[in-house]
């Protein structure tokens, strides 16, 4: 069974998402979904037998328009990767601009696979940690430039400790 993960931010509300083969999970409420595309941004939906129309406009990266039975609203949706992104201290890391890379979670420096003043790739490789006895490659989540590194290899870091300062590029 496919499964996919999302966070929906409208107004001051988030939502948890799951799309499932078998529905549509809302927070801890499941629904039965069909979607069928019907134009550029039109889909008609059938949410737990109820007929529903609506219209999704793309006003940049993860922030839509959407219109449903006449009632628009704006919604910022975030995918698994920007979750993770999140959990790492990288939320919104796709925008110019500085960031931070922090621990998920307690662990161990295993290894700094990058230099202060280094052009970084997207998904490039950062910071090996050891938590929970599995290696995990803490990567860029954008181009830039490493700014400052806190850490070296051997240091034990606690969750959400500040690993590397980066600047993204635009």
């Amino acid at each position: 069974m496919s499964e996919t993960s999302y966070r929906a931010e409208l107004d001051a509300r988030s939502f948890d998402l799951t799309v499932t083969d078998e529905g549509l999970t809302v927070d801890d409420a499941t629904h039965d979904i069909s979607v069928e595309r019907v134009g550029d941004g039109y889909l008609s939906l059938l949410v737990d037998g109820e007929s529903v129309s609506a219209a999704v406009e793309s006003v940049d990266g993860n922030r839509y328009r959407v219109t449903i039975n006449g009632r628009m609203t704006m919604v910022r949706v975030k995918d698994e990767r920007a979750m993770l992104l999140e959990s790492f201290g990288l939320e919104d890391a796709a925008d110019a601009g500085e960031a931070e890379l922090r621990a998920p979670m307690p662990g161990l420096v295993l290894d700094v696979l990058v230099e202060e003043g280094d052009a970084i790739e997207a998904d490039q490789g950062l910071v090996v940690l050891e938590a929970m006895k599995m290696e995990n490659e803490l990567s860029a989540p954008a181009p830039g430039t490493v700014e400052t590194i806190h850490v070296a290899a051997g240091d034990a870091v606690d969750k959400d400790a500040l690993l590397i300062e980066l600047d993204l590029d635009a």
